[in-house]
Formats: C-alpha cells, sequence, structure tokens
C-alpha cells in the first residue's frame, strides 16, 4: 500500500508551557541508540532524550496524549539505585515490605512531541509460578536467568535450573565449568525444543577469532559476503520449512535434527528430548555445549512437572494419566533455584500505559480489535506521533532482530521527518489501513507452523502479536520504497 495512503499528515504548529523535548525516546538499548544516532546522521537532530529504566535516567511509566496541546504528557518515575534490573513484580514486593521510596526516589512530568518507544520484547522476566508452594521457605537463593547474581557462590551446590529454552541451554553447560563447578543439576522442562548446531566460524573458531578482524579491516567485501550468504541461508530454511505447506521439507529437517541429537545425548534422555510439536512451531535452541553436558554422571533432566518447594529441595510431580510414568513423587536435592522459563513477552511495553486521543488506552483498543497490532508494527491510529521500534508482528523466527530494528528505525525517520522539519503537527496511520494491515498479517500467520503448538508468539485465543509472516526482506524493502 502506498505510504500517501496509509498515513495521515496535519499541519499546525507548536504550543507548549512544560519542559519540553521535541523528541523522547524510552530504552537506552540497541533501538534506541540507533534511533539517537541516526537522528543527528541523516537529520543533524540533536534535540531529543533517551530514557531507560535503570536508576539516575528515568523509567518512563505513563504516556497521555493532551489532546489541545496536541503533544505528550510523559510521567518520569526515578529509581533507588540497584532496583533498575528488578523486575515489576519484585518492584511490588518491595513496596509492599518497605514503602514506595524504597524503589521510587520522585517523580517528573514532561511532554514530548514525538514519542518512540524502544521497549524490547524480551525484557519483563515470568514471574514465580502463584501454583507452586513454598517458595517463601526455601532457604537457598531463587533468581530469573535475566536477574542473574553475580555474588551467588555455586560451587559444589545442588542446583535445579527451571526450563528448557535457549537461556537454559547456555547456562547448563556454563554451571559445570569454572568459576562456577557445581555438584550437580537437575533441569526441569515442560517441553523439548528442537536443538540446531549452532553455526561455527568459517576456518575453525579459534582462526576466526585471529584473523577476521584484520582481514575484514583491509577486505571488507568478505564480511559484507559471509553476512549475505548467511541471510540468504535462513530466508532459504523460511520458505523451504516454516510453511504450513511444506510437510515433506519440514519432515526431513525434524528427522536430521533428531538423529544428531540422539547420537550425542544418553539414551535415557531420547523420549525426554524429542519434541511433541512441528519444527520452527517454537523457538529454536542452537546448541554447541548443551547436548553434550547430557553426558555428565551429575546431571539429570526430567519433564515432570515442578509441584511444590521445600526448604532444601523441590518435589516434583507424577505427570498424572500418563501409564510410563512413575506413580509416586520424587524430592530433588537443591541449594539454588534458576528460573529460566522465559519472559511477558505478550504484554506489550509492560509496565509503560499508554494513552491516546481522547484518554483511549491502547490496551483497551486492542482488546477491542483482537489482540496486540500496529500498522506495520509501528504506529497506531489514535495515538498521533508515537511510535514503536520492534512492535507488534515485527520479529521473525529464523533472522536478525538487530537488522530488522534498523530498518524499522529508518522507517520511523521518514515518517517523523515532516514533523521534524515543522511541516507538520503529527502524524498518524489511518484507521483503515492498521485494521487492513493487521487482518492481512493474522490470516498469513495462520499460513505458518506457528499456530500449530502453544507458545510465547501468541496468546490463549491464538493471536500472534510476536511473529511476521512474509520473508523478512519484504518488510524492509518495504522501509524504503513506499510511495511518500
Amino acid at each position: 500500500m502506498a505510504f500517501g495512503d496509509s498515513i495521515r499528515v496535519e499541519n499546525g504548529y507548536q504550543k507548549n508551557a512544560f519542559t519540553h523535548y521535541p523528541v523522547l525516546i524510552i530504552g537506552a538499548g540497541e533501538s534506541g541508540l540507533a534511533m539517537g544516532c541516526r537522528l543527528k546522521e541523516k537529520f543533524g537532530f540533536d534535540q531529543f532524550r533517551i530514557f531507560d529504566r535503570q536508576s539516575g535516567i528515568g523509567d518512563v511509566t505513563e504516556l497521555r496524549y493532551v489532546d489541545r496541546e496536541e503533544e505528550w504528557e510523559v510521567t518520569l518515575s526515578y529509581l533507588a539505585p540497584g532496583t533498575g534490573d528488578l523486575s515489576e513484580a519484585q518492584r511490588r514486593e518491595m513496596i509492599a515490605k518497605l514503602g514506595m521510596k524504597s524503589v521510587y526516589l520522585k517523580q517528573e512530568k514532561v511532554r514530548a512531541k514525538i514519542v518512540v518507544s524502544c521497549v524490547g520484547i524480551l525484557v519483563e522476566p515470568n514471574a514465580w509460578p502463584t501454583s507452586i508452594p513454598g517458595r517463601e521457605t526455601f532457604r537457598g537463593e531463587i533468581f530469573h536467568s535475566a536477574r542473574w547474581r553475580d555474588d551467588t557462590d555455586f560451587r559444589e551446590k545442588d542446583v535445579v535450573v527451571v526450563g528448557s529454552g535457549c537461556s537454559a541451554a547456555q547456562i547448563v553447560p556454563s554451571l559445570f565449568e569454572e568459576p562456577f563447578n557445581v555438584r550437580s543439576i537437575t533441569q526441569i522442562m515442560r517441553t523439548a525444543p528442537w536443538v540446531m548446531p549452532r553455526l561455527t566460524e568459517p576456518f575453525g573458531k579459534a582462526n576466526y577469532a585471529r584473523y577476521a578482524p584484520m582481514v575484514f579491516r583491509y577486505f571488507p567485501f568478505l564480511g559484507y559476503l559471509i553476512r549475505v550468504s548467511l541471510y540468504l541461508l535462513v530466508e532459504v530454511i523460511w520458505l523451504t520449512v516454516f510453511q504450513q505447506k511444506n510437510a515433506k521439507w519440514r519432515a526431513q529437517i525434524e528427522a536430521s535434527t533428531l538423529e544428531r541429537m540422539y547420537s550425542i545425548i544418553p539414551k535415557k534422555f531420547h523420549t525426554t528430548m524429542k519434541p511433541n510439536h512441528s519444527y520452527g512451531c517454537k523457538r529454536r535452541v542452537f546448541d554447541s555445549a548443551w547436548l553434550n553436558s547430557m553426558s555428565k554422571p551429575n546431571f539429570d533432566l526430567t519433564n515432570r512437572p515442578l509441584k511444590s518447594v521445600e526448604p532444601n529441595g523441590v518435589v516434583l510431580g507424577t505427570n498424572s494419566g500418563d501409564p510410563n510414568k512413575p506413580a509416586e513423587d520424587a524430592r530433588v536435592n537443591a541449594d539454588i533455584i534458576v528460573l529460566a522459563n522465559g519472559f511477558e513477552a505478550l504484554r506489550w511495553f509492560h509496565p509503560l500505559s499508554v494513552y491516546g486521543r481522547s484518554g483511549r488506552s491502547m490496551h483497551d483498543v486492542w482488546d477491542e480489535r483482537g489482540g496486540p497490532q500496529a500498522y506495520m508494527g509501528t504506529a497506531m491510529d489514535g495515538f498521533p506521533n508515537f511510535f514503536i521500534a520492534t512492535g507488534p508482528n515485527s520479529a521473525n523466527g529464523h533472522a536478525s532482530l538487530i537488522l530488522e530494528s534498523e530498518n524499522i528505525t529508518e522507517y520511523i525517520l521518514r515518517i517523523v521527518e515532516p514533523v521534524l522539519k515543522g511541516n507538520a503537527l503529527y502524524v498518524e496511520p489511518k484507521k483503515d489501513a492498521e485494521i487492513k494491515w493487521t487482518a492481512d498479517i493474522q490470516r498469513e500467520l495462520k499460513k505458518t507452523v506457528f499456530p500449530g503448538c502453544t507458545s510465547w508468539y501468541q496468546d490463549e485465543r491464538g493471536w500472534n502479536s510476536t511473529m511476521y509472516p512474509y520473508v523478512p526482506m519484504l518488510m524492509f524493502w518495504s522501509c524504503y520504497w513506499f510511495d511518500e
């Protein structure tokens, strides 16, 4: 769809009596820094400020569009030292025990003409499951992998790792090595992932690390060639495996993946490690050490459910209804419990609240329309001059999210250029264009492997607000070639 057919631009002038930032960026991660850098490089524009959840910078907690002023009122909450890396659930616990000042030092309201949310997807860790009792009785430490505690002593400790995704696959083999040297690891997983070999560097890891920087410095086209080759390879995989219709291709890669895995892991884990979903339906694990670590005598793997926690261990359930599973609960010793159970990936902007025209909540609009969405994954009607980097349906299951966010940054800059140059008051998508874009996305997602299983890509209703259903290169091209 042509750019001009999808975006409404209004002329006007600025009115503001508050502390004002022409551009306010939320998040100091890769996308936020890219947005700031490109504002300077492309427009020579430095009238922006980046806020982040870390203490001393400001964690944005609310955005509210002021209709009469036609700008955003932004609530900033300054965090106490040491609370920036806490999850929102941990902050609430601290407030309940120690009061508001233990987390938030002060609040401030500012105004902004343009707001760009660069809040990441995998940011807020999943909380401890409320259905599992006994956490408060545990004498050891419990923490999420995304909130790692460097001061924890793992040496000669019995460790329970909950989860079997990418984080767990990296943590488990590392805990057997220096400086951790654990006594034992019991890994509890709900479903087995598809495990792929990690792509090795050309000419071997050691040689690549030693010579690649020098070679690429003098022959930069070689680095470009390697990146393009890898990109084309994963695009071929997307076209041949991730589409529902290509069951034959998918069956072949599933068979070869299982064969490789069975050749590495002990036979006692073969049944446990066999995935019960199609290849690509959930996030794949690219592994270079996890499967090998399963052969260690002090490693155990189970798909029994975590039933409860005791002072010095955990209790595993029986997988009721499965005649091949033990009929009694089992107890496992534990000094440390590491949660690698994922993130609240479907709670967009959490814990940020966004209110657009007439005070309408973006989450209320999403609920009315079926689920989280945005035109080109970037903007919503009714929320002028508000943009999302790596927003709904902008991720993919195989290629680089960094490359995507860089291109979305360029797309946003093209949209906001008339506002930055004073030629427009605001920019926002038309409602019809946003609804049509979302309908097309959800229709095409049904043709992929993603609806075939339960995953963090989609909610309990089956609404997938995470993945992009087309060849990602098409999205990159659209960022550059839509008509102005």
